[in-house]
């Protein structure tokens, strides 16, 4: 029997919420796809119709709270800010959106994103690489400066990035005050970097 694309999409949508419920239960390691596909009501088979595997499943959500971040950060940011205060919002948006996934993003993140060369790469997790670079490039771009920075300015950018991740996913900090801090700190030495000067400005860079 065909099913309909609303019947998909809410498929879609039980298994993303049920996952993350036995994720934040159990830990994303001690959950099999066949404990997945009970929770939402459907057969394992069934569960990778939608999802091909379990990290897949989990860098999904991931990327939606993130899209969801950037959303919060267009609409919070008020046009006045410096080119530290736009991206620790952008960050910072985003980490929001993240932290009712926190209890089991390490392993998931370790995995997704790890910079390291793996055998195979998860595409949500490159999409989302791709989106929140673009996304830093676009802030840059705003502030002056007109060309994008150079590859080894990106890398730099994700490695601080990812060190934000790792850290705030086991703060324990009250409001990952700590968190706040380390982004404050490697912003402004991102910045630094981009601008050659330590300035918080782009307009040297400008065509």
């Amino acid at each position: 029997m065909r099913i309909s694309e609303q019947s998909k999409q809410e498929n879609r949508g039980r298994i993303l919420e049920k996952a993350a419920e036995l994720f934040i239960a159990r830990g994303f390691e001690d959950c099999t796809t066949r404990d997945l596909a009970m929770a939402a009501g459907l057969a394992t088979g069934t569960l990778f119709n939608y999802f091909p595997s379990k990290e897949t499943l989990a860098m999904t959500m991931v990327a939606e709270a993130l899209n969801r971040g950037r959303e919060d950060y267009r609409r919070r940011r008020a046009g006045k800010e410096e080119l530290a205060e736009d991206l620790f919002l952008f960050i910072s948006s985003g980490l929001r959106r993240l932290r009712p996934l926190r209890p089991f993003l390490g392993p998931v993140l370790e995995r997704s994103l790890s910079p390291f060369p793996r055998k195979t790469i998860c595409p949500e997790g490159e999409a989302a690489r791709l989106e929140h670079l673009a996304g830093v490039q676009e802030i840059i771009g705003r502030h002056g400066f007109t060309e994008a920075p150079d590859y080894v300015a990106l890398t730099m950018y994700w490695s601080l990035y990812l060190g934000i991740l790792a850290f705030w996913t086991s703060d324990t900090s009250t409001n990952q005050e700590e968190t706040q801090s380390l982004i404050d700190y490697s912003i402004r030495m991102f910045v630094q970097v981009i601008s050659g000067n330590g300035s918080d400005r782009g307009e040297a860079h400008a065509g």
